[in-house]
């Protein structure tokens, strides 16, 4: 078995309306965002089959532009938590015909993050 791993990361602001902390105060993160397909077969150059670095890179990149310093809040369906931005970024992987797709981790600090996989 084979894994490869790419990042990316974008500036955002949110809020978490009804956080009992901080969080329901406006604030923004840089988002680290680092992405996992994983599969057993190479291609004739012995790169992992359906997920080349430089496509995987750039659906990467095409996502994370339409992030990037937007207040989440604006363009995200439910609370912009870091959960619901890998989920988010997931599924919009996914429905980019990425094969392999294993899991999207999102770091909303250099100490926590949150990561989805189906």
């Amino acid at each position: 078995m084979f894994r490869i791993r790419v990042e990316d990361d974008f500036d955002a602001s949110h809020i978490i309306p009804g956080h009992p902390g901080k969080c329901k105060n406006l604030h923004g993160h840089t988002y680290r965002v680092e992405v996992f397909v994983k599969g057993d077969k190479l291609d004739n150059n012995d790169i992992l089959e359906g997920a080349d670095f430089t496509l995987l890179k750039k659906s990467l990149a095409d996502i994370v532009a339409k992030y990037d310093h937007k207040h989440m809040n604006d363009i995200m369906t439910g609370n912009p938590t870091a959960e619901n931005i890998s989920m988010t970024i997931f599924r919009e992987l996914e429905a980019s015909s990425i094969n392999g797709l294993e899991k999207v981790r999102v770091w909303e600090s250099p100490r926590s993050y949150a990561e989805y996989w189906e």
